[in-house]
């Protein structure tokens, strides 16, 4: 069985800026081994990010979304019905309400202080670049 996982915005601004563990994720997509499930809200907030706090041009933030949706199996709209207070962090919850509404197995996540000590909401699991690529290892 393939992972569905949902990468939340530090992880794919990391992949694009720093690589490591985040663009190994995004390489594990692109190989096949884990489907990833792309989050309109996150989308955004990585559009936001990526051109007006690190100032990337305009056209590169396109040329990274139009590879996102190119290598996605899904992407899902933002929720319609007010989410629920998990993490501490709106844009969080909303991301956890995505993975919810999309099905993932994985939500992939750096964020310490909210998402991560989550661990898990509704049978999603909510781990590290890291962790991920670890299973991924394990199961060659």
């Amino acid at each position: 069985m393939t992972l569905r996982a949902l990468c939340d915005t530090n992880v794919l601004v990391s992949a694009f800026i720093a690589g490591g563990p985040p663009s190994r994720v995004i390489e594990s997509s692109i190989e096949g081994r884990v489907e990833l499930v792309l989050a309109d809200p996150v989308l955004g907030e990585l559009e936001r990010v990526l051109n007006l706090k690190l100032g990337f041009e305009p056209e590169r933030v396109r040329n990274i979304t139009a590879l996102l949706i190119n290598i996605s199996v899904a992407q899902i709209g933002a929720p319609t019905q007010p989410v629920e207070a998990i993490t501490g962090d709106l844009d969080d919850d909303v991301v956890l309400a995505c993975g919810v509404n999309a099905g993932v197995h994985v939500i992939v996540s750096g964020d310490r202080r909210h998402m991560l000590p989550v661990r898990e909401h509704s049978g999603i699991r909510i781990i590290s670049p890291q962790a991920l690529l670890a299973e991924l290892l394990g199961e060659q």
